[in-house]
């Protein structure tokens, strides 16, 4: 813990609580910062400490409990964001689960919150409501599928076309490694079975995004602690030994049986497709079998992952023709393939295997407050308050590490002004901003965004 003093100005902050967005355990827990979780501890940013009846926040948790009352714009898409706490609650109360009905009736102020296509998704539930109000979101989400893959599949695959003919202007040896990558896609795409190598880091991500979504917190947690190891070194080798001390993090009653990785995957998947079964979770079991004939040799069905496939053409296929021209053409390309956040079909594909919390979450969670760092952290950004906004879910993740100004490109420049009008308003009518943080958010956003916004409002 740090803490430094000048003059009435104080900055407390806890370099280790939150990762970089690289390096060791980095998916993970980017994520977990992603998906606005409360942390057992908290970093202190407030770059001033007010004291009187009402004092401004002096922690990120704080500061994202803001939207739980008032209604604060995402600063780049301008979308009002839902609190964390609110969506759990509603998870927690089984407002997922139940009838549609029920569920439009709660949810239907928060339409204006979600992504384009959570918004025709969620507009096709209301039809339904009418028609059918006793229905769940799991039966919905099956009704709406074959059509849905048909029209996925067809414009995926004018995408993967426009890729293949720009893919001519590699140079030929990437050309070759690019077709390979190519070939294993199409495979993803319309579902035929190939061998893929279990990977451990993979399918603990890939839990951990599906475990939110349980409403049983001692069970999550529980989900969390077994599949959390399994980002680490030790289990990038099947013959890996484990140590004694990663090994107790899954096991106590089992520690002297288990040795070696591919021993504690194996037990770390059987626990969790139990768990799946008991709580009728058909996307756990689906991938903890996708993974048990991975680790055999088997030849497995893989769907296509939009958010997949641009992180490994990016950082992987194309990673060493950077800065060449012909990585951003691809990139741009790449980029208009349809996500769940614009694609009503993408959803409903992505889903078809969820149930109906998994839905209801997943319908809300990209409008979920988060902590934005204008300069990130990989970057040298501080904690402080001055550098760090509240943006929704979707955008922070999309952005990643891209510098502000670039991410702001494809945004209306006035989208800002929106957020900074709600927490002006906030800091003027109850104190729970300062003036000074607001101020130095600003001038943040002007050297990392480049995009100045007016805040005189402050002084009147």
């Amino acid at each position: 813990m740090r803490m430094r003093v000048s003059g009435v100005n104080t900055v407390l902050y806890n370099t280790n609580i939150f990762r970089q967005k690289s390096g060791e355990n980095a998916a993970f827990f980017r994520y977990q910062n992603l998906k606005g979780a409360s942390l057992s501890r908290d970093i202190f940013l407030a770059d001033t400490i007010a004291f009187g009846m009402k004092q401004p926040v002096s922690t990120h948790k704080q500061f994202r409990k803001l939207t739980e009352d008032h209604v604060i714009h995402c600063i780049y898409c301008k979308k009002p964001m839902i609190y964390a706490g609110t969506l759990q609650d509603m998870l927690r109360r089984g407002v997922f689960s139940g009838s549609i009905k029920d569920y439009v009736a709660e949810t239907m102020p928060y339409r204006e919150y979600m992504k384009r296509g959570q918004q025709l998704v969620f507009d096709q539930i209301v039809k339904y409501a009418q028609k059918s109000p006793q229905t769940h979101l799991e039966d919905i989400v099956h009704f709406l599928y074959q059509n849905s893959i048909k029209r996925l599949v067809k414009t995926q695959s004018k995408i993967f076309k426009l890729l293949i003919d720009e893919s001519k202007n590699l140079p030929p040896d990437m050309q070759v490694r690019f077709r390979k990558f190519m070939k294993k896609q199409h495979k993803r795409l319309y579902e035929i079975p190939y061998q893929e190598d279990f990977n451990a880091e993979n399918y603990a991500y890939k839990m951990n995004k599906m475990i939110q979504s349980i409403p049983n917190p001692e069970l999550k947690e529980y989900l969390l602690r077994i599949t959390t190891p399994m980002y680490g070194e030790d289990f990038k080798n099947f013959d890996n030994i484990i140590p004694r001390d990663v090994g107790l993090q899954i096991t106590h009653s089992n520690i002297d049986k288990l040795h070696t990785a591919k021993e504690f995957s194996e037990y770390v998947i059987y626990r969790v497709q139990k768990i799946g079964e008991r709580l009728d979770r058909q996307d756990i079991v689906n991938l903890c079998n996708t993974s048990k004939r991975m680790m055999e040799g088997k030849p497995v069905v893989i769907p296509f992952s939009n958010k997949e496939f641009l992180r490994d053409l990016a950082n992987v296929e194309l990673a060493e023709l950077r800065p060449n021209p012909v990585y951003y053409n691809m990139l741009a390309i790449s980029r208009r393939l349809p996500s769940s956040n614009r694609s009503m079909s993408s959803f409903v594909v992505k889903h078809r295997y969820s149930n109906s919390d998994t839905i209801g979450f997943q319908l809300l969670k990209p409008s979920l407050t988060t902590i934005e760092h204008q300069k990130t952290r990989t970057s040298g950004g501080s904690d402080a308050l001055t550098n760090c906004v509240l943006a929704c879910n979707a955008d922070n993740f999309e952005r990643g590490s891209m510098p502000q100004y670039v991410y702001f490109r494809q945004w209306n420049k006035k989208n800002p002004q929106v957020y900074f009008n709600d927490v002006i308003k906030i800091s003027k009518e109850e104190n729970l901003i300062s003036s000074s943080d607001i101020e130095g958010q600003a001038n943040t956003l002007a050297e990392q965004g480049h995009i100045k916004v007016d805040i005189s409002a402050l002084k009147k």
